[in-house]
């Protein structure tokens, strides 16, 4: 035994550890850039969040700039649109004027220097709504745990074909449902947002199903949506449509909709240690955020 202990004091000693430590000094210096954020539609007025970037090792809070030498330019089609004043607050932010956006496919770039951290600028166009032009669906009860005259308690498969006449390529989709409960001898309407998980049988369109959202794409054009959804739990009242969703449709430049689909996977993997890194996409030039168009469409329905 004694000799065991010799030959470890001796291998410690010859093969020391390769444990390295760095300093925070070590690390390359992190010069903060503008981060400028700014979803805009048909019909609406601009709104801008403007930040400085922090170091990964920093740990200074979150704070938005609100500089009144700061000016931000609005061009639409290449031509002046508008320019921006900051509006004060504890969240502070870039506003237009009564100017609001023209119709779809116009195309937005905005301008904007800030002391201290340089001139920075991006561009985008504005997508055509969705164009929900017919939908219908049905259900179908899997399990039923209760029923009587006036209802049905249990689970059930949702199919919902959606036709769109615009034929949109981006898309992100959220559906949210009416609830109605029923409290014995009396019925009672209440409402309850909810989130499906929701999936699309169309096989032509690429879809993925990121925290409560669905995204879908097609480089030739949605044509339409055949969504498939299962309720875990809930009501049907007979000889009356009591299945009302609002169905609430995205329609995003190609832009918009990397940014708000890496958004989501970060929501949803903020959670799990395990998770791959999801770095946020970026269209602002010399700085960060989006600059992106979006508009939304929506659509209600009862069966």
């Amino acid at each position: 035994m004694r000799n065991y202990f010799i030959f470890l004091l001796i291998v410690s000693i010859i093969f020391p550890s390769c444990e390295k430590t760095e300093k925070v000094d070590n690390f390359p210096k992190h010069e903060g850039k503008l981060v400028a954020n700014c979803f805009f539609s048909s019909d609406s007025t601009f709104s801008f969040v403007l930040s400085k970037s922090l170091s990964p090792i920093d740990n200074a809070p979150f704070k938005q700039l609100n500089s009144t030498k700061a000016f931000i330019k609005i061009y639409e089609d290449n031509i002046f649109f508008d320019s921006l004043v900051c509006k004060g607050g504890v969240y502070p932010r870039y506003t237009s004027t009564t100017l609001k956006t023209g119709s779809a496919n116009h195309n937005y770039r905005f301008e904007c220097n800030y002391p201290g951290l340089g001139f920075v600028t991006s561009e985008d166009y504005l997508p055509d709504t969705a164009g929900v032009q017919k939908a219908k669906g049905f259900y179908t009860i899997l399990n039923s745990y209760e029923s009587n005259d006036t209802i049905i308690n249990g689970n059930f498969a949702t199919n919902l074909n959606i036709e769109y006449s615009n034929n949109p390529k981006y898309l992100m989709v959220i559906i949210k449902k009416y609830y109605y409960y029923y409290y014995n001898p009396n019925m009672t309407y209440y409402y309850q947002e909810v989130y499906e998980d929701i999936s699309d049988l169309n096989a032509s369109n690429e879809t993925e199903y990121i925290a409560s959202k669905l995204f879908v794409s097609n480089p030739n054009g949605i044509n339409n949506l055949n969504l498939k959804w299962v309720t875990d739990y809930g009501y049907i009242f007979k000889n009356k449509s009591t299945s009302n969703y609002i169905i609430t449709t995205y329609s995003c430049s190609k832009t918009s909709y990397e940014y708000l689909k890496r958004q989501s996977l970060q929501w949803e993997n903020q959670d799990d240690p395990f998770s791959q890194p999801t770095p946020m996409s970026n269209n602002i030039v010399n700085g960060y955020g989006i600059f992106g168009g979006v508009n939304v469409t929506d659509y209600k329905i009862a069966f």
